[in-house]
């Protein structure tokens, strides 16, 4: 490593605090909600991602932060040196000021609405006396029978509630004139949006229904102060821990972590509606939290009503508050009804999720369900749908006779339930069923088909298995052949079978031990070339930036002359543009109708190019903590494809952002020459 890039290790200009850069990430998406040329009911949509975002964000980092925090006072994160308690006031900080965007930016979508007769009723006094007839009746006979409140006093403590359950709290003042707290949890039971009658659409969501009547509930009491809250907790809590509590069997082991995770410390609370003290002052002690960790939105506090409000629409209105109608093609290389896998004996085929159709792989499995050359199918599934149609076609093909391995990854955060619910029946359709390894999660994305002979047909993926969220994610999947591909991913299966890692690949790069070096090494290579005089480049697209040695290669490929460029959609702990350091490194982040989640390396210029396409980003979870493969694509015309697609990203002025030296983000101008280039919508036209 030159000396130049050693010192810019220790210069905190070419380094971002990673909290701080995801919570960028997520200002971009309040930007989309924040964009007129956005459909209305899509930016509401955006709103409820980034809140969905946040309060996950609270969830894993703010809860490692605190726990980090817990253990070693003085640990210090590896980019900008902060202690973790400097980190987390960042953080608390930057939240508030990113709030009031979010409840702006919520307030002009409403007023967007009414004009399409859309109305929320949040103040008992945008109610007609009809309007409280009626709700009265509701809560009295529909609602009130399934609330069960309670009183904060000495001989009552304040009760548990699950991370994220709405709840009505009231500050309450005895006929003796002593202080109370109400708390009133919302029943799961109920209808969350209820639509007022009316011509327009005017609707009231539960919760506020709540608020309306809650002095009904605490009838014996004066209500002086209410609100609406919910509390967020922490979901840091691993695998390891669990096996090191519990035995040795992974399912019993994530059953009994789910359950924990469900009392974990509070990191986040979450209010709506007027400022009051008395409540807010009863959370801080009942819960052990600071004053800065609760945050006052003039906003739901979920958004989980949206689809009542979008069935609830005419098609005229759908028409106009919605993005367009999207119809994912057919690949025109590969026939459905046709020999799907004798078609990729002969050729390569690269598929991009959601501009062509995932039903292409559904297809694949369920032909070689049927298929008598196929003797045997492997797959790993991290995270499937909850109806998935993959997960059937592999019990298809198992009680069709098929040897059937799925290497099923429990600790799937947030998705465990789903995971075992469909190991389950995996194993009872007669499926031989991995659970991974212990210390490394299976991210890998791999279907192999073993056919009788020596043939096989392997498919390679950046994305999940998931034909639900291939509607929404950006994702490549390659299909081929090639022996030493196929070969490859075999050793990766077998490895997992036998509980321990792949050494060494001729064709994949497989984490964690053959990943990082060779994309290091691929990095100095561009490096070599570049001082021969030779034509070099570094092209990648990630949704994350965060491993250091790999970013302090790319400092070292920047300082060497060599071009960079990047679209990093999420986290970039790098600053490119620094002059001296990251000069030669561009880096932009595309937020869109779509979630870009597609990863493409590219290594070189000209002919020379190697392209890979990858399950894995740049993180040293991806690159240390967990099993994942990054496929070569040979085929001359799925590179053309690539180049299409990262062509289309480098040339977006719509979407796009652009990092700055400053490490701030500015939206990606047109040039007068290229006119406007929007990549998602140009790619729709496949």
């Amino acid at each position: 490593m030159s000396k130049n890039t050693a010192k810019a290790k220790g210069n905190i200009k070419v380094y971002k605090n990673r909290e701080l850069s995801w919570l960028q990430f997520n200002g971009r998406v309040i930007e989309e909600a924040e964009d007129e040329a956005t459909p209305l009911l899509e930016r509401l949509r955006f709103l409820s991602i980034a809140l969905s975002n946040s309060d996950e964000f609270y969830r894993v980092r703010m809860g490692l932060l605190y726990d980090q925090m817990l253990a070693d006072d003085e640990w210090r994160d590896d980019k900008v040196g902060k202690k973790a308690t400097v980190q987390m006031k960042d953080v608390w900080n930057a939240t508030a000021e990113q709030m009031v965007r979010f409840d702006d930016a919520y307030a002009r979508v409403m007023a967007g609405l009414s004009s399409f007769g859309i109305r929320q009723i949040r103040k008992g006094d945008e109610l007609t006396e009809e309007d409280r007839l009626i709700l009265k009746k509701m809560f009295e006979r529909q609602i009130a029978p399934l609330l069960a409140p309670f009183i904060i006093e000495k001989n009552h403590p304040f009760p548990f509630f699950e991370s994220g359950k709405l709840v009505i709290g009231a500050a309450l003042k005895t006929k003796g004139g002593h202080d109370r707290f109400g708390l009133l949890p919302m029943p799961d039971n109920i209808e969350r949006l209820i639509r007022l009658p009316s011509e327009e659409f005017r609707f009231i969501l539960a919760e506020e229904l709540l608020l309306l009547f809650v002095d009904q509930v605490f009838h014996k009491f004066d209500v002086q102060e209410r609100m609406i809250f919910a509390v967020i907790r922490n979901a840091d809590i691993s695998e390891d821990e669990g096996l090191y509590d519990y035995d040795a069997d992974l399912r019993d082991t994530m059953s009994k972590i789910i359950e924990r995770r469900k009392i974990m410390t509070p990191v986040k609370i979450k209010t709506s509606g007027d400022d009051c003290p008395k409540p807010f002052s009863c959370l801080t002690r009942a819960l052990f939290v600071k004053r800065e960790q609760i945050f006052r939105y003039h906003t739901p506090l979920d958004f989980h009503f949206l689809a009542a409000l979008e069935n609830g629409l005419s098609g005229e209105q759908r028409s106009s508050l919605c993005f367009p109608l999207h119809t994912p093609v057919k690949n025109p290389e590969l026939d459905e009804n046709g020999d799907m896998i004798g078609r990729i004996m002969e050729k390569d085929v690269l598929l991009a999720y959601p501009f062509e159709d995932f039903s292409t792989m559904i297809a694949l499995i369920k032909q070689a369900a049927a298929d008598e050359r196929v003797e045997s199918i492997y797959s790993t599934l991290y995270r499937v749908a909850h109806h998935s149609k993959v997960v059937m076609a592999l019990i298809d093909a198992a009680r069709n006779g098929k040897k059937v391995t799925c290497v099923v990854e429990l600790r799937a955060r947030f998705d465990e339930k789903n995971n075992m619910d469909w190991a389950g029946e995996l194993e009872q359709a007669g499926c031989r069923v991995l659970y991974g390894l212990p210390s490394y999660k299976i991210h890998a994305k791999l279907l192999l088909l073993e056919l009788s002979g020596a043939g096989r047909v392997c498919l390679i993926g950046t994305g999940n298995f998931n034909e639900a969220t291939a509607k929404v994610y950006t994702d490549i999947s390659l299909m081929t052949a090639n022996e030493g591909i196929a070969r490859d991913t075999r050793k990766v299966f077998d490895a997992i079978a036998a509980g321990t890692l792949v050494q060494q690949t001729e064709h994949l790069l497989v984490a964690p031990l053959c990943m990082k070096n060779r994309l290091i090494e691929m990095i100095h290579e561009e490096i070599e070339k570049k001082q021969r005089g030779e034509a070099a480049g570094i092209t990648m697209k990630l949704n994350s930036l965060t491993e250091k040695e790999m970013i302090d290669s790319l400092i070292e490929a920047s300082q060497a002359g060599v071009e960079v460029k990047l679209i990093v959609r999420g986290i970039c702990c790098l600053i490119s543009g620094v002059p001296g350091i990251t000069e030669n490194i561009s880096v932009r982040s595309i937020v869109g109708r779509y979630l870009e989640h597609s990863r493409i390396y590219v290594f070189g210029a000209g002919q020379s190019k190697k392209y890979y396409i990858s399950s894995a980003d740049l993180m040293t979870r991806n690159m240390s903590g967990r099993v994942e493969a990054a496929a070569p694509v040979y085929d001359r015309a799925c590179q053309m494809k690539l180049d299409r697609i990262l062509e289309a990203g480098f040339s977006d002025n719509v979407k796009a952002r652009i990092l700055l030296p400053t490490g701030l983000y500015e939206k990606a101008a047109p040039h007068d020459q290229q006119g406007v280039r929007d990549s998602q919508r140009e790619l729709s036209y496949w």
